[in-house]
């Protein structure tokens, strides 16, 4: 078993960290001083009782689980601050060394050459873990002294509601109510304040996040202007954008019994309560798998069978379906309905509308900081192409990849071609292997060859691959390197030799969102600050500033709406006409029909040749 696999992470982290403390004392001696073996000795010698500390601890976490403890004392009015703090930290660092790991894989995708440029991105990752592990625990109560839950189901009310971050408002004079029993959906465009709203409903925009409210919002007899999310985690569930940064633990069986554990459940009954959930959700044959190595959908199952373990009143979910695989989103509708029907006020915000028009809901249109009755109707769409434009010269050439999950083999002897601006959809259920073999296809450790233009892909060294096959991964925010959008796009012009104050990246960014102008702010915002939608179009445009022979995409439409679709649509068929091979993976077959898309099923181990269709 890999380290970071078991129960031992704690101590193979450790161990690590402590042989790095040794020879940073090493470099440090003979940077400042002459060299000599005896030197060498003592540096490592006062290096040791430091790093045996370090060892010690790992030590202990491995063999101790802290977690389980923290929540036994989290109750405690003296311990809710050092508790909490341990929390985090027990839910960040040991996926700290996997961080590294991953961003210098990111590195290498954008092309980058300095191992430096590694460092800001992994501090804010850390830091953006150790957010979001925290915003999970107030969801789930932990720290709490008393867990508000009203006897009977409660309407959620909003009046004149409004919510801002500095000087942008992004709710204003808002509303509306709620009812039990009720299923609404949010609609609106990529960062209208979808998520906002829900999290203003969860209370982590004015407790967590520092959100200015005025106006009133309540749940019942609840004031959730004056009342924190650890209060109210037994009334409501939240099942967010990011499910993976959610996790507190490192197995859906460890995720589920922390969430028991936290809402009071007794030992007596976790167990068989946790056996139950893994039924209900479809998490049996995974359910000792490390969340990590989950694919989207079955990850989204996890944060899902959490938020309803302990039965809420109020279910919130952002964008639920954007991972799910057709056969898991008519199992979540039904899981809804059921819900629905048993009293719960179910609230999600989804671009994806058309599936849930069965439980004929109530719809929502948000817009510049404005809720109203409707349902989003994009401003304008694009024509539809008569059929692609191709020529019968050979770019993509894979013979006998195999791809793996993990450890797991996933599909063996991948063999296909594609030629000049073919687009090619990978489609099957969550988990076969679609975000996988995406990775193989740039991945030259993979056994297997794949040739892009001719060249062994396998024979070029890591950052100059990205020049033939560029990639998006399925957590677009992992390429991000710089701490604005415009120092983002200037960055991607630069490293691929984009001729200086021509902004390609920049015009291609705009055209992926369908704007004529990115307003300042907008330019001064974080990468990762953007919703998710807009976080994948600037990761699309950052690769495609390479003109590569082919461009990978994990999901290409997650977090767009309507129009956004459109316009993502039109952009990855231009780029196919100008050559580029456009290879995507994607549970969204009508954007797959509408670029008519060859589509390849990947299932039960296969790879199955595509069949053209023609819109």
């Amino acid at each position: 078993m890999l380290p970071g696999r078991s129960r031992w992470t704690p101590l193979w982290v450790s161990l690590s960290f402590a042989g790095f403390f040794i020879a940073l004392r090493i470099i440090y001696r003979l940077l400042f001083g002459s060299f000599s073996w005896t030197a060498v000795g003592q540096a490592a010698l006062l290096a040791l009782p430091f790093a045996a500390v370090i060892i010690a601890c790992g030590l202990l976490s491995s063999l101790i689980d802290f977690r389980k403890l923290l929540i036994s004392l989290s109750g405690l009015k003296y311990s809710r601050s050092v508790g909490t703090a341990l929390m985090i930290a027990l839910a960040s660092f040991p996926t700290l060394l996997a961080q590294v790991k991953k961003i210098n894989t990111y590195r290498t995708l954008r092309g980058i050459s300095s191992r430096f440029a590694v460092v800001v991105p992994v501090l804010e990752h850390t830091v953006e873990k150790s957010v979001a592990a925290a915003a999970a625990m107030e969801l789930k109560g932990f720290a709490s002294q008393e867990q508000l839950r009203e006897a009977t189901p409660s309407p959620i009310t909003f009046d004149e509601y409004s919510l801002s971050f500095g000087n942008h408002t992004v709710l204003n004079n808002v509303s509306v109510s709620f009812a039990p029993g009720t299923v609404t959906v949010l609609t609106g465009a990529t960062g209208s304040g979808k998520t906002s709203l829900l999290e203003s409903i969860a209370g982590l925009s004015q407790h967590f996040h520092a959100g200015i409210a005025t106006g009133t919002l309540s749940l019942g007899s609840v004031d959730r202007l004056h009342v924190p999310p650890r209060d109210t985690a037994k009334l409501i569930g939240f099942v967010p954008q990011n499910v993976r940064l959610s996790f507190t633990a490192s197995t859906a069986r460890e995720e589920l019994e922390y969430t028991l554990r936290l809402h009071g459940e007794t030992k007596e009954i976790i167990p068989s309560r946790i056996e139950e959930l893994l039924g209900i959700y479809g998490l049996c044959d995974y359910a000792d798998v490390p969340v990590d190595m989950l694919s989207a959908g079955q990850a989204t199952r996890v944060a899902l069978a959490s938020a309803l373990a302990t039965s809420p009143h109020i279910l919130l979910l952002d964008e639920p379906l954007a991972d799910l695989d057709s056969a898991s989103v008519s199992e979540l509708i039904d899981i809804l309905d059921h819900l629905r029907a048993a009293g719960m006020t179910i609230v999600l915000s989804e671009h994806h509308t058309s599936a849930l028009e069965s439980l004929d809901p109530r719809w929502l249109v948000l817009e510049a900081g404005k809720v109203t009755e409707g349902k989003f109707v994009p401003a304008s769409s694009f024509p539809a192409r008569t059929f692609p434009l191709t020529s019968s010269d050979q770019v993509l050439a894979v013979n006998g990849l195999e791809v793996t999950h993990g450890e797991k083999k996933v599909l063996s002897d991948v063999t296909f071609t594609a030629r000049t601006g073919e687009i090619i959809a990978l489609t099957g259920a969550n988990g076969v292997g679609k975000t996988s073999l995406l990775t193989a296809l740039s991945n030259t450790q993979s056994a297997g060859v794949v040739e892009v233009l001719g060249t062994d892909l396998s024979t070029l060294p890591a950052t100059q691959k990205v020049s033939r096959i560029a990639a998006v991964p399925e957590e677009a925010s992992w390429l991000f390197m710089t701490e604005s959008l415009a120092e983002e796009l200037e960055y991607a012009d630069k490293i691929a030799g984009v001729p200086a104050n021509t902004g390609l990246t920049k015009l291609t960014f705009r055209s992926l969102l369908s704007r004529d102008v990115l307003s300042p702010e907008l330019l001064r915002t974080h990468p990762r600050d953007l919703s998710a939608g807009t976080q994948r179009a600037l990761a699309i445009a950052l690769q495609l500033s390479w003109k590569p022979g082919v461009i990978t995409i994990d999901e290409p439409t997650r977090g767009l709406d309507p129009h956004s679709r459109s316009a993502m649509a039109e952009v990855l068929r231009c780029v196919a006409e100008t050559g580029t091979v456009v290879v995507f993976a994607t549970h969204d077959g009508e954007f797959a029909r509408s670029l008519h898309a060859q589509i390849f099923t990947v299932a039960e181990g296969t790879l199955i040749h595509p069949e053209q269709v023609n819109a």
